[in-house]
C-alpha cells in the first residue's frame, strides 16, 4: 500500500478553478527539478490560471525538500509524498485524478518549459477547441527530438500529418478529454508507457493542434545518466510496450491506409530500437537474442502487412526483410552497417539504387527491388524571386531530385490552368547553384550546381503567342535528370526575414485585365487573371500615431496596385472587432514623404495616397463617446470603377509612446473612458475602447523592490507607468513598514535610462522598455537583527477613480 501524504489541505486549495494543471511526477531529480520550477514560475499565463501537482515518488535525493521549499514560493503549488512505484505512470495517474484544470500539462522534473508555453498552448486550445495541443521541443544535453511533428498547425490530421513520430506525454490535453476516456497511464509498464497514454489520446481527440512557432518545452538528456530509460531491459520488455500500440492502433483504426502508416511508425521502433542494437553487439549473442527475435516475429506475425513497406526507411525495410525471411546472418550485418559509409546511389536506366551491403551479391540472392529508391526519391524545389521586368513577370527559383546529381538536367516552368486542361511551356534557361551543393550535396557526394533555373511569364503572350483566359493558374516545375522524372507544383514563401515580396497586381497592357500573383492557403504559386478570385489588392500603412490634446493622430499612405496615386481618395475607418459597426474618421490627403515608406514591400507602381486623419474619442460616435469594444483601423481606398479596403499596419520603428498607452478620459457626464491604441501581435493597429486587454492596473508596473545594499535602511522601490498624461498629483506610492500606518509618497517620473529594469507588461504588447520610470527610496529602518517588511503599491488616482498595481513585499 502506497501512503500518500498531501502537503496542502483541501482548505488551502484556491477557490477558483485553474485553467491549466501541469502534472509533474518527481523521482530523484535534483538539481534539475530547481530548473524545472523555476520554468514553472515564470510563465506568462499567470499563477492565478494555473496549479502545479507534483507527486514525490519516494525520492531518496533532496527532491522531495526541495518541492516543500517551493510551495511557499509558489502558493498554485500543491505537492503529494508517497512511497516509490517503481515508475511515472501511478504519480502521473494521481495527479492527473487531483487536476481541477480544464487542460492538463505533463512535465518531467528534469526539463523546462518556455516562458510563454502554457499561455500559447491554451490559447490555441481555446481558440480551436483542441483536445491535443504539441508544443514544439527542443533538446538540452545533446537530447535530439523531432522537427517533422511540430509544424504549426491551428488543425492537424493525425493520419496526414507528421505528428505521430512523437509520443511523448509532454503535451496539453483537454481533461475532459481523459476522464470520459478513461485515458491514464498503464501501470503495467514502466517503459513506453507513454506512448499507449498518448496514442489513446491521439485516437480519441477531435481537433489536434501544434504550436510550432515557439520552443515550448525543452527535454533534458541527464549528464548523471539516471533516465529511466537506461535501466537494463529484458528481451520481453523492450517489446511489450510496442505490441501494445500496435495492438490498439489496430484495434480502433479502420481506416486500411490510416492503420498502415501508423503500424509503420512501430515497426520502424521495432527495427530501429528494438533489433538493431540486439543484432548489432555481439554481447547479445545467444540466448537473450533468440528470446527477443521469436518476441518481435509474433508481433510482426499478427499486424506485418507488405502494403507496410512503403511507410519505412530503405534501410530498415531491407533488415526487416532479412528478419522475416531468417536471414540471420546478414540481418546482424546490416544492423552492424553504418549508412555514412555507403558508396554512392547507382543510377541505371531511369531507375536508382542504394547500393547496401548483399546488393547484387550471388551468394545473398536478394532482389534489386529491396534496393530501389526511386519512387521514394523527392523533388526539392523553391522559389527564390519573382518580379515584374517591364509587362512580363520573371520567376527564378531551383529544383532537384534527391540523391541525383544535376548532370543532364532539363527543367522547364509550365503555367498550368486550375482544371489540368491547359498547360503552357515557359520560356526557361537554366542557372548555377553551387551553393546548393556546398549545402546539401553532403561533402561533394551530389552536384546540386545546376539545379537553378529562371522563367518568363509575360501575360499577354504566355498562351502560345496570345494571353491565357480568364481565371486562375498555377505554376509547375517539370524536372528531368537522368531519365528521371518529377513534375512539383511551385510555392511561395511565407514571408519574414529574408523571403522575398511576392509582387503586386498588375493591369494586362493587352485588354485590361488584372494580372495578379499571389500565395494560396496551402502556400502555392498562383496567378489570377481577370479578378476572378484576387482582385487588385490595397495595401496601407501608419508612418506615425499620436495624441494631440484630446484628439487620436494618424499618418499614413495607401494604395490599389498600379492605379495612379492621384486618383485614389483615401478614408480611414474604424470597426468594431465585436459589433462590426463602423466610424468613418474624417480623413483628408497629405503628403508622406517616400523615405518613411521603406518598410513597405516592392510594389508594380509606387503610387502612394498620403492621408492624415484624427478623431476625439470622445466625440467618434456622431458626438458620443467611441463604444465600448476592440476597434481596428482599415483604410478604404477608392478610385475611378474601383473601391478597396485594406487593414492597416504599422511601419516599423514606431516608439511605444506613438503605438501603445492607455489614456483615462472624463467625458461631459462625469464618467472615465479608458482608450488605448495599440499594434497586436500581427503589426495590425488597433484601439481598445472601454478596458478591454487595457487597464491603468495593468500599466502601473512595480519592476524591482529591495533594500539598498549600501545603506540597508532604504528601501528602493523601481517601475514603469504605461498610462499617457499622469499628472504629478495623480500618481502616488502607498508604502506600509512592518507593523506601521499606511503613508503615501510622491512619485515623479523620468524618461527610462539604460540601467532601468523594465518588468513584463500585461496584454497584446509586451515591450515595456521605453514607458515613464520612476524610482523612490523608501526609509525603512530596522537594525542589524530586526528588518521589517516593506509592502509597496503604486496608485493612480484620476477621473474620480483608483487604479493600483499588484502589492510587493521584501524584507
Amino acid at each position: 500500500m502506497l501512503h500518500a501524504i498531501q502537503k496542502k489541505t483541501d482548505a488551502e486549495k484556491p477557490s477558483t478553478s485553474p485553467v491549466v494543471t501541469v502534472v509533474m511526477a518527481v523521482y530523484n531529480a535534483m538539481p534539475y527539478l530547481t530548473e524545472a520550477l523555476e520554468s514553472l514560475e515564470r510563465q506568462t499565463i499567470g499563477a492565478h490560471r494555473m496549479e502545479i501537482i507534483a507527486v514525490d515518488d519516494g525520492s531518496t535525493d533532496d527532491s522531495g525538500a526541495e518541492l516543500d521549499r517551493w510551495t511557499t514560493r509558489l502558493p498554485h503549488l500543491r505537492v503529494i509524498h508517497q512511497e516509490n512505484s517503481g515508475g511515472p505512470s501511478g504519480p502521473r495517474n494521481l495527479a492527473i485524478d487531483e487536476a481541477r484544470g480544464r487542460y492538463v500539462f505533463i512535465a518531467d522534473a528534469d526539463d523546462v518549459l518556455g516562458d510563454e508555453a502554457l499561455e500559447r498552448l491554451v490559447a490555441m486550445a481555446e481558440e480551436n477547441t483542441s483536445d491535443v495541443v504539441y508544443g514544439r521541443m527542443a533538446g538540452l544535453g545533446g537530447r535530439g527530438v523531432s522537427v517533422l511533428a511540430f509544424q504549426h498547425a491551428a488543425r492537424v490530421d493525425l493520419f496526414t500529418s507528421e505528428i505521430y513520430r512523437s509520443l511523448g506525454p509532454q503535451k496539453l490535453f483537454r481533461r475532459a478529454l481523459l476522464d470520459d476516456h478513461a485515458i491514464r497511464f498503464p501501470l503495467d509498464l514502466w517503459l513506453g508507457e507513454d506512448q499507449v497514454f498518448c496514442t489513446e489520446a491521439l485516437l480519441a481527440a477531435r481537433v489536434i493542434s501544434v504550436v510550432g512557432d515557439y520552443d515550448c518545452y525543452y527535454a533534458r538528456r541527464r549528464e548523471d545518466g539516471q533516465h529511466l530509460t537506461l535501466r537494463d531491459k529484458t528481451a520481453w520488455e523492450r517489446v511489450a510496450h510496442i505490441q501494445r500500440v500496435m495492438d490498439l492502433v489496430a484495434d480502433r483504426v479502420s481506416n486500411t491506409e490510416h492503420r498502415r502508416r501508423l503500424l509503420g511508425r512501430h515497426f520502424r521502433q521495432i527495427v530501429g530500437k528494438t533489433l538493431l542494437p540486439i543484432a548489432a553487439q555481439d554481447e547479445f549473442a545467444g540466448e537473450f537474442r533468440d528470446e527477443t527475435y521469436r518476441h518481435v516475429r509474433a508481433l510482426c506475425d499478427a499486424h506485418w502487412e507488405p502494403e507496410i513497406s512503403p511507410y519505412l526507411p530503405l534501410l530498415t525495410r531491407l533488415r526487416l526483410h532479412c528478419f522475416l525471411e531468417g536471414r540471420y546472418a546478414q540481418l546482424e550485418e546490416l544492423c552492424r552497417f553504418q549508412e555514412h559509409s555507403q558508396p554512392p546511389e547507382l543510377v541505371e536506366d531511369g531507375r536508382v539504387f542504394r547500393p547496401y551491403p548483399f546488393f547484387r551479391d550471388p551468394a545473398a540472392g536478394l532482389p534489386d527491388e529491396l534496393f530501389e529508391m526511386t519512387d521514394r526519391l523527392k523533388a526539392r524545389h523553391a522559389v527564390t524571386g519573382a518580379r515584374w521586368d517591364g509587362d512580363a513577370l520573371t520567376v527564378s527559383g531551383h529544383a532537384r531530385i534527391d540523391a541525383v546529381s544535376t548532370r543532364g538536367v532539363r527543367t522547364r516552368l509550365q503555367l498550368r490552368s486550375r482544371d489540368g486542361r491547359r498547360v503552357y511551356d515557359l520560356p526557361t534557361r537554366h542557372t548555377a547553384t553551387p551553393q546548393l551543393t556546398e549545402e546539401h550535396g553532403k561533402q561533394g557526394r551530389y552536384d546540386f550546381g545546376l539545379a537553378g533555373w529562371e522563367a518568363e511569364l509575360d501575360p499577354g503572350t504566355a498562351a502560345d503567342g496570345g494571353p491565357p483566359e480568364h481565371g486562375v493558374w498555377d505554376l509547375w516545375a517539370v524536372v528531368d535528370i537522368q531519365g528521371i522524372r518529377r513534375e512539383v507544383r511551385l510555392g511561395a514563401p511565407a514571408g519574414g526575414p529574408g523571403r522575398w515580396a511576392m509582387p503586386a497586381g498588375r493591369l494586362r497592357a493587352a485588354g485590361g485585365d488584372s494580372v495578379v500573383p499571389y500565395r494560396t492557403k496551402g502556400g502555392k504559386f498562383a496567378l489570377d487573371i481577370g479578378g476572378g478570385v484576387r482582385g487588385l489588392a490595397a495595401q496601407g500603412m501608419i508612418t506615425d500615431q499620436r495624441w494631440d490634446g484630446e484628439a487620436l493622430r494618424w499618418t499614413g499612405a495607401g494604395w490599389i496596385d498600379s492605379v495612379p496615386g492621384e486618383d485614389v481618395e483615401p478614408q480611414l475607418i474604424l470597426r468594431s472587432r465585436q459589433s462590426k459597426l463602423h466610424v468613418l474618421v474624417p480623413t483628408r490627403r497629405a503628403h508622406v514623404p517616400r523615405t518613411d515608406l521603406d518598410a513597405a514591400p516592392a510594389h508594380g507602381v509606387p503610387a502612394e495616397a498620403g492621408f492624415t486623419a484624427e478623431v476625439d474619442p470622445l466625440t467618434a460616435d456622431g458626438g458620443s463617446p467611441l463604444p465600448p469594444g476592440v476597434w481596428d483601423l482599415h483604410l478604404r481606398l477608392t478610385a475611378p470603377g474601383i473601391t478597396r479596403e485594406t487593414r492597416l499596419r504599422a511601419v516599423t520603428g514606431l516608439t511605444t509612446e506613438q503605438l501603445w498607452r492607455v489614456r483615462p478620459l472624463s467625458d461631459g457626464d462625469g464618467h472615465l473612458r479608458l482608450v488605448t491604441p495599440y499594434m497586436t501581435k500581427s503589426g495590425h493597429l488597433a484601439i481598445d475602447s472601454g478596458g478591454i486587454y487595457f487597464t491603468p492596473e495593468s500599466q502601473l508596473l512595480l519592476a524591482e523592490g529591495a533594500r539598498d545594499p549600501e545603506s540597508r535602511r532604504e528601501f528602493v522601490v523601481r517601475g514603469r507607468v504605461g498610462v499617457y498624461g499622469v499628472r504629478p498629483d495623480e500618481l502616488r506610492l502607498r508604502v506600509t513598514v512592518g507593523d506601521g500606518p499606511p503613508r503615501t509618497m510622491p512619485v515623479e517620473l523620468a524618461p527610462p535610462r539604460p540601467g532601468d529594469p523594465a518588468p513584463r507588461a500585461v496584454g497584446p504588447e509586451r515591450n515595456a522598455d521605453q514607458w515613464p520610470a520612476f524610482t523612490v527610496r523608501i526609509p525603512a529602518g530596522g537594525g542589524p537583527f530586526r528588518r521589517p517588511a516593506v509592502t509597496a503599491r503604486l496608485e493612480l488616482a484620476t477621473g474620480g477613480e483608483l487604479f493600483a498595481s499588484r502589492p510587493h513585499t521584501a524584507r
